[in-house]
C-alpha cells in the first residue's frame, strides 16, 4: 500500500491569510482541505524552536482589560440597598458603569479631579 504524502498541493502557493484561500478555485480549495484533513506523519514534524515556544506561551496568556494607570483591584464594599439602587439608576441615566460612578464619587471626596 502506498503511503499518503503530506506534501503541500503542487501548483498552489502557500497561503498568507483567509482572503488568499477564498480567492482560489473550488478545486484548489478542496485540495488544500484534503491536505489539512489528513493525518500528519511523525516524520513531517519537528520540535518547536525557542521563539516558537515563546509565541505559543504569549498566545495562551489571558488578555483581559487594558491596564489603566496602576491597574485595578477588585474590592468588596457593603452598601445600603437603597443607596446602591440610586447609584445604579444614576449610572444608567448617564450610561456609566457602577464602578465608574463610585470611582468618581471617591475622587470628589479625596479632592481629585472627578473627570
Amino acid at each position: 500500500m502506498k503511503r499518503k504524502s503530506n506534501k503541500w498541493p503542487a501548483g498552489i502557493k502557500p497561503l498568507t491569510d483567509a482572503r488568499s484561500f477564498e480567492a482560489l478555485s473550488p478545486g484548489d480549495q478542496a485540495r488544500i482541505s484534503r491536505y489539512f484533513d489528513g493525518p500528519i506523519a511523525r516524520r513531517d514534524t519537528r520540535p518547536l524552536t525557542d521563539s516558537e515556544w515563546d509565541e505559543e506561551k504569549r498566545s495562551k496568556c489571558k488578555m483581559g482589560r487594558p491596564k489603566i494607570g496602576q491597574g485595578a483591584k477588585v474590592v468588596a464594599v457593603t452598601l445600603e440597598k437603597g443607596l446602591l439602587e440610586r447609584v445604579d439608576a444614576y449610572a444608567r441615566r448617564r450610561k456609566l458603569k457602577r464602578a465608574q460612578v463610585i470611582t468618581q464619587g471617591l475622587r470628589i471626596v479625596l479632592g481629585e479631579d472627578a473627570a
